[in-house]
């Protein structure tokens, strides 16, 4: 039988609304992974959010963050394979939002350490949201000129603002064949964000990557929003939480229960023997 990945998304899917796993879903899931599964998450948000969110599951595996831009490792936090823009990108980049009012975050690598700079006196009602959730941040650091946004090496942006005032930003953005995006409205508040990343950094590609270290043939994947899209694609098998965006619905093998419900974890449990060699790291 093949070896198989399978690889769920986090918000909206192995996630509650409460922003939290289930103990029942960490349970499951590790115990299937004690007896060999491979199994991972791939998920828009940073190494730090992730990790601290999937601390208790025992991942056999690097988890996938930032829209696969990079992986990172639940245990020590370490991020590897680090996909970040050339100079010729952020140039790109710079074009796209030269000008723009629109506050937002550039992540970058500067002495080897990840930060994420901000302009100050940037503010909106969702971006403020975001800064007074995460103040103790060490990452987060503002500065006082638009130069000073582009230290170091920059793998990531993120804009936090009401649809109507990114859309234009987002038309721009999405026309430039130097970088991706993901523009999406924020799963527990009413803002959209916008995020822009390398063009080789998909979901996809992170897990084809995994894919091919690990030796598997079949994939597997769970996921409800539209930066799932890349990694349903390229999976054998993919399901859409029934809370999922119509549009992933419709590319999906399945549809199960919420993401309040333990879904994930009860179609492993319903589908998956324990003895399957399909679980085997063998």
């Amino acid at each position: 039988m093949n070896k198989t990945l399978y690889v769920t998304d986090l918000d909206g899917t192995l996630m509650r609304d409460d922003k939290t796993i289930s103990p029942e879903t960490i349970r499951i899931l590790n115990a299937f992974i004690d007896q060999g599964m491979l199994f991972t998450c791939a998920t828009a948000r940073s190494a730090n959010s992730a990790c601290k969110i999937t601390r208790d599951i025992r991942f056999p595996l690097p988890i996938i963050v930032r829209n696969g831009t990079m992986l990172a490792d639940v245990s020590s936090q370490n991020r590897t394979e680090i996909l970040q823009f050339t100079h010729e990108e952020v140039s790109a980049v710079r074009q796209c939002i030269a000008g723009e009012s629109v506050p937002g975050f550039v992540t970058s690598y500067i002495h080897g350490n990840e930060e994420i700079l901000y302009r100050k006196g940037a503010s909106n009602k969702g971006f403020d949201h975001y800064l007074a959730n995460h103040a103790d941040d060490k990452r987060l650091r503002a500065v006082s000129t638009e130069e000073e946004l582009y230290q170091g090496a920059p793998c990531y942006f993120t804009f936090i603002a009401e649809r109507s005032d990114l859309e234009p930003l987002y038309k721009r953005v999405n026309s430039c064949d130097q970088c991706s995006c993901i523009f999406q409205k924020d799963k527990y508040r009413g803002e959209y964000w916008l995020e822009i990343f390398p063009k080789g950094a998909t979901k996809a590609n992170a897990i084809l990557r995994l894919k091919q270290k690990y030796g598997c043939e079949k994939l597997v994947v769970f996921g409800d929003s539209l930066n799932d899209i890349s990694m349903f694609q390229i999976a054998d098998e993919a399901y859409a939480m029934e809370n999922a965006d119509e549009e992933l619905k419709t590319i999906a093998t399945g549809i199960i229960g919420d993401n309040n419900s333990d879904s994930v974890a009860e179609w492993l449990k319903t589908h998956i023997h324990n003895s399957a060699p399909s679980c085997s790291l063998l």
